[in-house]
């Protein structure tokens, strides 16, 4: 049978996420059978669609989306390690993460060229477009920024094209490991407000752009999409606001640091 995760771990896996308070010992052991619960949950509906989508199968899959290989991943991975022995399994599903999220950002790059020809297949020129293209965030300089901690927060937005990833937790620990700074709960409400607002305007110009078949825009609202996606909008908001509070001598980003920053610039 099973052992469950230890009360300590899961007290480190959520200053992890941003939890910046203590928990306490009876809250540690409560989050333990909370999590169980929800596993037990999440268990049975994946085996409910997995044998749905084929009924022969005797693995237990993710029934959303093919994924990269874990025994693959892991066995390369051990090929590239210098100065420890072994590779864990959290390594392999972040590694897997990263490996997917730029895999998509490349395709989607690639597909927007194969659009432009009114092509239906992305071709190797395509792809040999993207990565020579000084542009775009992909090549070289992606490869080594994948390894940037704020760039951990972008698996679940890359992963579902949605714009509803950020929370107040995820908002505290993207700032946290930026500057350090905390931000005042009146700042994250306001960073949150702005984010779907501006996120709502690139949707709806893509929308329409792609409508009217005005290809330069329709690059140029992709380009904004897929910066908002990376979160590069969100880290230049911070980074003003960090720099204010910073001019201010305040370790703390308050409101009145967020109003001043015009985010449709």
């Amino acid at each position: 049978m099973g052992k469950p995760w230890s009360p300590s771990h899961v007290s480190e896996v959520a200053k992890g996420v941003g939890i910046d308070l203590r928990i306490s010992g009876g809250v540690k052991e409560a989050l333990v059978a909370l999590l169980q619960s929800e596993l037990q949950r999440i268990t049975r509906n994946m085996e409910e669609e997995t044998l749905e989508k084929d009924p022969n199968r005797k693995t237990l899959g993710d029934p959303l989306r093919t994924r990269l290989g874990f025994n693959r991943t892991r066995g390369l991975m051990i090929d590239e390690i210098v100065n420890v022995e072994s590779v864990s399994s959290a390594a392999v599903v972040a590694a897997n993460e990263i490996l997917e999220s730029y895999l998509q950002r490349i395709l989607l790059s690639a597909s927007e060229e194969a659009s432009s020809e009114k092509l239906g297949t992305i071709m190797k020129r395509h792809l040999d477009l993207v990565l020579s293209d000084s542009k775009s965030n992909i090549g070289d300089e992606l490869i080594k920024s994948e390894t940037n901690s704020d760039n951990e927060f972008i698996a679940d937005s890359i992963n579902d094209s949605k714009f509803d990833v950020l929370t107040s937790v995820s908002l505290r620990n993207i700032m946290k490991q930026f500057s350090g700074k905390k931000l005042e709960n009146d700042a994250i409400d306001e960073l949150l407000l702005l984010y779907y607002d501006y996120a709502s305007s690139i949707e709806f110009n893509l929308q329409k752009n792609i409508s009217l078949g005005d290809l330069n825009e329709i690059r140029l609202s992709f380009g904004k999409f897929e910066q908002l996606m990376m979160l590069g909008w969100m880290r230049r908001i911070l980074k003003s606001a960090s720099e204010k509070a910073d001019s201010q001598g305040s370790n703390l980003i308050k409101l009145d640091h967020i109003v001043a920053i015009d985010p449709w610039s």
